[in-house]
């Protein structure tokens, strides 16, 4: 499934059954909520089923209530069945995370919720397990400092320990993957624009594992 980020994409061409789109970022900036929508088109088949993507960035929040109830009011009306978020919470923003994911899924209570993941929180951290969500998605890419150990410890065959990091996995193609659990729903991430060559590509990397 490609992911479709914040810019112009026509993925008519592209046979996928699914794409993953930016919907949203927001940002928590101190006591302030902000959104932005996205502003690029983007153009799929009739027949694609889309999940939109919201992107939270954090820039020394207060992760208050009023800031938490802001954030899954804006969050809410973009869900379709699917929604996926994707937020690098700090250690110190989880708490403020898994109160968001409560309530949306109070709000949300039949829509299928997922979230990025990195992939040391599936891994060894036991965290995800108070996470009220459907999917968790490992992303093998842009792993900073724990790529070597990841790499390596996917290359021994190693699973991710959280069962709900067993359904998906996010990738990207200009950072290859030599070995990654087959059976996996496969989230790709481009830097540019899609096209049909690229998505033929992706497919080629998956097939190799």
């Amino acid at each position: 499934m490609p992911w479709a980020w914040e810019r112009r994409e026509d993925l008519r061409a592209i046979a996928a059954r699914d794409v993953a789109y930016l919907a949203a970022t927001i940002t928590l900036r101190g006591e302030d909520v902000e959104t932005h929508p996205r502003m690029q088109p983007l153009r799929v088949a009739p027949a694609t089923h889309t999940i939109p993507v919201v992107r939270i960035e954090a820039i020394k929040p207060s992760l208050s209530d009023a800031q938490l109830a802001r954030t899954v009011d804006l969050i809410a009306p973009l869900a379709t069945n699917d929604i996926q978020i994707d937020f690098d919470a700090l250690r110190s923003q989880r708490t403020f995370y898994t109160s968001l994911l409560r309530a949306l899924r109070a709000r949300l209570p039949h829509t299928r919720i997922a979230i990025t993941a990195l992939a040391s929180w599936c891994m060894d951290d036991r965290w995800l397990a108070a996470l009220p969500i459907d999917d968790a998605i490992p992303m093998l890419f842009q792993m900073a400092g724990d790529d070597r150990a990841i790499r390596a410890r996917l290359a021994r065959g190693e699973d991710f320990r959280d069962p709900r990091c067993r359904s998906s996995l996010g990738i990207a193609l200009d950072e290859p993957l030599a070995h990654a659990p087959r059976g996996r729903r496969v989230y790709v991430f481009a830097s540019h624009a899609w096209s049909a060559r690229e998505w033929e590509k992706s497919k080629e990397v998956v097939e190799q594992w």
